[in-house]
């Protein structure tokens, strides 16, 4: 089964986002790099898309969710401080078929840090989590199996 592990788009800086870091939406790049992961990411036909509530990793997976008519689901067991629940969700939800996570650089590096020690050599702490980027993760006997990294589609250009 597949997890396809999505970093948000852009979303400028946090220093200059006067609200909450929540609602911080994804620049004028980060749409154009959603617009080019829906169309990567389409042909491996998720079953579900789950998303990070914060609303640039919603906006980051949402034009895929109209493409397939899938809804977005919030979790936040993909906040940046969920912690070992996001390794956890991973674990669970991959046994239902294809599935996209839309996270934070935060949780993804963690999830390279602990699932790189019992599962995929490349899938290390060392490894790249680029914005607007995914980690193709494959699960089975209980554990992730191989991973190969997408880069950053750059808006499709």
């Amino acid at each position: 089964m597949l997890v396809l592990l999505v970093r948000h788009g852009h979303a400028g800086t946090k220093r200059h986002w006067r609200g909450d870091d929540r609602q911080r939406p994804l620049n004028e790049d980060g749409v154009d790099e959603a617009q080019a992961l829906a169309q990567l990411l389409a042909p491996y036909s998720p079953t579900r898309i789950v998303s990070s509530p914060y609303l640039r990793c919603i906006q980051t997976v949402s034009p895929l969710g109209e493409k397939l008519a899938i809804p977005v689901e919030e979790s936040p067991g993909l906040l940046p401080e969920a912690g070992a629940s996001a390794k956890a969700l991973a674990l669970k939800i991959a046994s239902i078929g294809p599935v996209v996570l839309c996270t934070h650089g935060e949780v993804i590096h963690l999830m390279q840090t602990t699932l790189g020690k019992a599962g995929p050599a490349n899938f290390s702490a060392e490894a790249p989590r680029e914005k607007a980027s995914v980690w193709v993760l494959d699960r089975s006997n209980g554990r992730f199996s191989s991973a190969e990294y997408l880069p950053p589609p750059h808006g499709g250009h």
